[in-house]
C-alpha cells in the first residue's frame, strides 16, 4: 500500500516549523515508512472511466517518471513543498566548520554520472561528494570554502568533482545554536531516499544571516532535489557572498546548475531544482490489458472496450543502474453504461448530385437488433435523400436510445464561359466576364489567374485585360467551384512598306512615304535606329547633309494598340561627290578612284541618259555611246586611249531634268600620267 502525505506547513515560524518536523519524523519512523516523493519510480494510469450511452471509446493517459541514465540530466524548476523535515537524523561535523564527515554507507546503490557508488560524504559547506580518494574531498579532511567568482561549474581543478552542490557556500555550523546538518534514509526499496539537510546554518562572517537547505538523492531513479528554503545576498564582504547549486562529473569536465545558479552572489527564497538524469532511457512503459498483452507503448491511448466493465494496466518498468528492474502498475477501470454507438458522418455538400444515401453506422452491437426512426419517417437502418435538408435518426437497443443528425446539401457547379481565344491589338478595352449563369454572382468569389499565377486583388466577376497571355478563373459558391480559361494574343500580322532602297545624293530633297493597310495606327520614324523627334506623320521629308557619310538606313513603326510592325530602306550616297558632272577624269593616276566619267546620279534623277557625245578640241566626235551610265574611261570608240587634253560633251537626257533640263553640255578634262 502506497501513502501520500501532504503537509502546509507556511503559516508556522522556523522554529516551530523545525519542531514539528522533528515530531513527523519520530511519527513516520514509528509507522516503518515515509511518504514516497515525486522522484521515486511511479505510474498512475488516472481515474476510472464510465462510457455513457454512445459513447465506444476513450482516451486513457498515464503519467510516470520518465528517467535515462546518468550520463546527462535535466535541470527543472520544481514546487518547494520538502518531502521530509530539516531535523531529527544523524547528526554530521556537529560545532565543526570546514570539514568533510566520516564516510557515510548508502543504503542503496546511487548511480551518478555514470558511475555507481554505495558511500558518501557530507561537506558542512553545502555539498555532497562521492568521490573519497580525491585529495579534496577526503573524509573527515578539510572543506573548502573559498572559491573565485570565475570558478565556475563545470570546473576540474578549484570545485570538488563527483559532487552535489546545495547550496555550496562559506556557512558555519560551530555558531552557538545553529542547526546541525544531519542525514536520514526514508523509505522502503525500491524507493528509498538518502536525505541532507543543512538546517538553519549561519554565514560566515555574516552570523546573523542562515542557509537552510535540503539535498535529497532517490533510490532506482537516481533522481537528485536540492530545496532552498532561505539564501540571502547580503553577505558579499565574505568571499564576495558566493554560492552555488548544481552538480559536476568526476573529472569536472561536465555539470549542470540551475538558470542563475552558478557562481555567484544570489538570493533565493522557498525554490526547489530537480536533476533528473535523461540519457538513454532506462524505463520501458507500456498499457496492457486483463490477459497481459500489450496494447500500447504511448502514455495516451485510445480503448474501445468489448465488456461492460473492463481493467487496463499501466505498466512502467525501470532498471536501475546495477541492474534491479523494478516493475511499477496501476490500474484504471473503463465501464460501459451502454455498449453501442452511432453515426451517420460528417455533412455533407455536393456539386452536381442528384441523391445520397445516409446509412446509421451501429458499432457494439448487431445492427439488425436494433429499431429505426428517421426525420422523414423512415424505419430502416439506411436512406436516400435528395433535397438540401438536416435528417436525423434515433437508434433504439434494449433501454438505450441514442441519436444523431447530418445536414446535406445539395448544389451545382457554377456555370461561366469566357469566350473562344483570340488576337488582339488592344486598342479598344477588353472586358472578361466570368458571372456564372446559374447563381448570383455576387454570391461568388473569384480567382483570376494570368498564365498560371494568380493577379493579386483580382477578385470580381469581372477582368480588364490589357496584354496579351492565357486568363484563367476559378469561380467557386460554397463547396462547388468551376474554371475557364482562354487565350488572348497580339497581332503579329500588321504590315507597312516604305519600298525598294536607292541613292541619293548629298543635299537631295526626298520624300519617304509609308504605306499600310491598318487604320487608326500611329508613326514613328528612326534614322540608323534613332528615333527621329517629332516625325510621326505617314511621310517623312529629308536631306542628306553634306558631312554625312555612307548608307543611310530609315525606318518607320506602325503602333495599334499593343501591336507593331515596321520596315525600313537603304539610301546611298553616289560616288560622284555633291552630284555634279565632272570636269576632269585621270584614267590610270589614281587606280579606282576618278577613272571614268561617272554620271549615274543624273540617269537616275532623269530617268536615263539616252546619249553621251565626246568631241576633242578640234571638234571630231571620239566617243558616242547611248543609255550611259559611266562607262567612258578616255578611251575612244575604236578603244585607243586618248591624249591629255580637254574635250567636250554633249548629254542627251531622257526626261527634264531640274537642273540640266533635257540636254547638258560642257568641258572636261582628261588627264594621263604620261602620253
Amino acid at each position: 500500500m502506497r501513502i501520500d502525505y501532504t503537509f502546509n506547513f507556511s503559516y508556522l515560524t522556523k522554529n516551530t516549523k523545525s519542531l514539528l518536523y522533528s515530531a513527523i519524523f519520530v511519527c513516520f519512523m514509528s509507522v516503518g515508512s515515509f511518504a514516497q516523493g515525486p522522484g521515486c519510480p511511479n505510474v498512475d494510469a488516472g481515474p476510472d472511466v464510465d462510457l455513457e450511452c454512445g459513447e465506444a471509446c476513450v482516451d486513457l493517459t498515464a503519467s510516470f517518471l520518465q528517467t535515462g541514465e546518468t550520463t546527462s540530466y535535466e535541470v527543472s524548476s520544481i514546487t518547494y513543498d520538502p518531502p521530509f523535515p530539516f531535523t531529527g537524523g544523524t547528526p554530521v561535523s556537529v560545532n565543526t566548520d570546514d570539514v568533510w564527515s566520516p564516510i557515510i554507507p548508502l543504503p542503496f546503490d546511487f548511480c551518478f554520472f555514470g558511475e555507481t557508488y554505495s558511500e558518501m560524504i557530507i561537506g558542512s559547506n553545502g555539498v555532497v561528494a562521492f568521490e573519497l580518494t580525491d585529495p579534496m574531498t577526503m573524509p573527515n579532511g578539510f572543506c573548502q570554502w573559498s572559491f573565485e567568482p570565475d570558478e565556475l561549474i563545470p570546473d576540474p581543478v578549484e570545485l570538488f568533482n563527483a559532487t552535489i552542490y546545495g547550496a555550496y557556500m562559506d556557512v558555519n555550523p560551530a555558531v552557538a545554536g545553529s542547526g546541525q546538518i544531519n542525514y536520514s534514509v526514508f523509505g522502503d526499496a525500491p524507493c528509498r531516499t538518502m536525505v541532507i539537510n543543512f538546517p538553519m546554518i549561519p554565514y560566515f562572517s555574516c552570523n546573523n544571516l542562515i542557509m537552510t537547505s535540503q539535498i535529497v538523492i532517490y533510490e532506482t531513479t537516481n533522481v537528485i532535489e536540492v530545496y532552498i528554503e532561505e539564501r540571502s545576498d547580503q553577505c558579499s564582504n565574505w568571499n564576495d557572498g558566493l554560492a552555488i547549486i548544481g552538480i559536476q562529473n568526476q573529472d569536472g569536465s561536465a555539470g549542470y546548475t540551475p538558470p542563475n545558479r552558478n557562481t555567484g552572489n544570489w538570493q533565493a527564497n522557498l525554490e526547489a531544482w530537480r536533476f533528473t538524469p535523461n540519457g538513454t532511457s532506462n524505463v520501458d512503459f507500456a498499457w496492457l490489458d486483463s490477459d497481459g498483452n500489450i496494447l500500447g507503448t504511448d502514455n495516451t491511448i485510445n480503448v474501445c472496450p468489448d465488456d461492460e466493465v473492463t481493467e487496463y494496466t499501466a505498466q512502467a518498468i525501470y532498471t536501475n543502474c546495477n541492474g534491479d528492474v523494478i516493475t511499477e502498475t496501476d490500474t484504471v477501470t473503463v465501464t460501459k453504461v451502454a455498449n453501442f454507438t452511432v453515426e451517420v458522418g460528417e455533412d455533407q455538400q455536393f456539386c452536381d448530385a442528384d441523391s445520397y444515401e445516409i446509412t446509421a453506422m451501429v458499432e457494439g452491437i448487431d445492427p439488425s437488433q436494433a429499431t429505426y426512426l428517421w426525420s422523414t419517417g423512415e424505419t430502416t437502418q439506411s436512406i436516400i435523400v435528395s433535397d438540401t435538408d438536416t435528417y436525423s435518426v434515433e437508434v433504439t437497443y434494449k433501454v438505450c436510445t441514442l441519436m444523431d443528425s447530418v445536414y446535406v446539401q445539395f448544389d451545382e457547379n457554377p456555370i461561366i464561359e469566357l469566350g473562344d481565344d483570340f488576337e488582339t491589338c488592344f486598342e479598344t478595352p477588353i472586358i472578361l466576364d466570368a458571372s456564372p449563369s446559374n447563381y448570383n454572382p455576387g454570391d461568388a468569389t473569384y480567382e483570376w489567374s494570368l498564365d498560371g499565377v494568380v493577379i493579386a486583388g483580382e477578385n470580381s466577376p469581372t477582368l480588364q485585360v490589357f496584354t496579351g497571355g492565357t486568363y484563367s478563373v476559378l469561380v467557386t459558391v460554397g463547396p462547388c467551384s468551376s474554371t475557364d480559361s482562354i487565350t488572348i494574343s497580339p497581332r503579329t500580322d500588321l504590315e507597312v512598306s516604305l519600298g525598294d532602297d536607292f541613292k541619293s545624293c548629298k543635299n537631295e530633297p526626298q520624300t519617304l512615304t509609308a504605306v499600310t493597310s491598318e487604320e487608326g495606327v500611329t508613326y514613328q520614324w528612326m534614322l540608323n535606329g534613332d528615333i527621329i523627334t517629332g516625325e510621326t506623320g505617314s511621310s517623312i521629308d529629308i536631306i542628306i547633309d553634306e558631312n554625312v557619310m555612307g548608307t543611310q538606313t530609315y525606318s518607320v513603326m506602325i503602333t495599334k494598340g499593343d501591336c507593331t510592325g515596321s520596315d525600313d530602306l537603304d539610301i546611298e550616297l553616289y560616288d560622284v561627290g555633291n552630284c555634279v558632272i565632272s570636269q576632269g577624269i585621270s584614267p590610270g593616276g589614281s587606280p579606282g578612284f576618278n577613272d571614268s566619267l561617272d554620271l549615274e546620279f543624273l540617269a537616275d534623277r532623269a530617268g536615263g541618259i539616252n546619249k553621251l557625245q565626246i568631241f576633242n578640241r578640234l571638234g571630231t566626235l571620239v566617243y558616242e555611246r547611248a543609255n550611259y551610265v559611266n562607262e567612258w574611261t578616255g578611251l575612244s570608240d575604236d578603244g585607243n586611249e586618248l591624249p591629255t587634253g580637254t574635250y567636250f560633251y554633249v548629254i542627251d537626257l531622257a526626261s527634264e531634268d531640274s537642273v540640266y533640263g533635257m540636254q547638258a553640255s560642257g568641258w572636261i578634262y582628261l588627264n594621263r600620267d604620261a602620253n
